[in-house]
């Protein structure tokens, strides 16, 4: 037997476990993207969702005045697809997709079609790839829609872009598109700077806790069924959204109930700032002051409080004095 012919067994067997090896890899890439994608942190989703949100701010800026502003943009409700329909997700593992749509104001096709125009060569000078759009589908011939067209890209952190008409009301929109995102919810946001009673969060969030403040209480907004406090105590929060992208708080996340001294009773008809319904708003740019309200039958010499800007953001407590 040659020697050419004896290496050619060994040569078949590397190429076969080659294959197998790629085979394997090219299945566990399939399962993941269609779980979603590898499982990032919740900082990772904020980051994001930032990119997301200033993609578009950058968009509108380079239109001509009045035809859009920054602070028009609402959360688009992105895919149906991106949720959690497989099975793939448990525990605090979730899916979502950053998206943001802002409205515009022309007076007619012309002004839409010059900003139009100007865009694409906003959009051509850093180098990214236009592509038009035709105008929408005419859905109900008795309501026609504009014929205006429209163009999309993907900017550099990976943001699809479109400026058009939506195909269902005819208004032109900047839309913005992350993309969906798996991300764990327990790996949330920290703060990179802790100063007394203030902190700054890794996105630019910014919290500031004031000190206990006795007050008085109403009789008539104390529940009837608990004990009546005979000291009471307001703790104010404020909340400077530096981020880019806006803060959504609940009642139940912000951990100032659950983390309060076990002594302490909660006087909730005193909580303001926050909806207890539903979401709080906090959009890029704005701040916002939020009071908590707690009662005691013996005067404590301390009150461990502890707060989160929603729930991306970890929790952090303070030990306050209470004077």
């Amino acid at each position: 037997m040659s020697r050419r012919a004896a290496v050619r067994p060994w040569l078949i067997c590397l190429t076969a476990l080659a294959a197998v090896w790629w085979a394997c890899v090219a299945v566990s890439d399939y399962f993941t993207a269609v779980a979603g994608g590898p499982v990032r942190s919740a900082e990772d989703f904020r980051k994001r969702d930032i990119a997301t949100r200033q993609a578009g701010d950058r968009t509108v800026r380079a239109l001509r005045p009045g035809a859009g502003k920054p602070e028009w943009a609402r959360a688009d409700d992105g895919s149906t697809s991106c949720v959690d329909d497989l099975g793939f997700d448990d525990g605090d593992v979730t899916r979502k997709q950053p998206g943001y749509v802002w409205r515009l104001s022309y007076s007619g096709k012309d002004a839409y079609m010059t900003d139009l125009g100007k865009l694409r060569e906003a959009w051509e000078d850093r180098g990214l790839k236009v592509q038009d759009l035709p105008p929408p589908e005419q859905l109900n011939p008795a309501r026609p829609l504009p014929d205006w067209p429209g163009i999309r890209t993907t900017d550099e952190h990976g943001v699809a872009i479109r400026m058009n008409l939506n195909r269902y009301t005819g208004e032109p929109n900047v839309t913005t598109d992350g993309g969906c995102v798996r991300y764990d919810r327990a790996a949330k946001v920290t703060a990179r700077e802790r100063k007394g009673q203030q902190l700054v969060y890794a996105d630019d969030v910014q919290v500031s806790i004031g000190q206990p403040e006795r007050f008085t209480p109403s009789p008539e907004r104390l529940d009837p069924e608990a004990p009546t406090p005979t000291y009471a105590y307001r703790v104010t929060v404020t909340v400077t959204n530096k981020s880019g992208a806006a803060l959504e708080l609940h009642s139940y996340d912000t951990g100032a109930r659950a983390r309060t001294n076990p002594d302490l009773l909660e006087l909730s008809s005193y909580t303001t700032g926050l909806d207890s319904t539903g979401a709080t708003k906090v959009d890029a740019g704005e701040t916002a002051h939020f009071e908590f309200a707690y009662g005691a039958r013996k005067k404590p010499s301390t009150m461990d409080f502890s707060f989160a800007p929603g729930d991306l953001h970890t929790p952090y407590t303070w030990r306050l004095a209470v004077r």
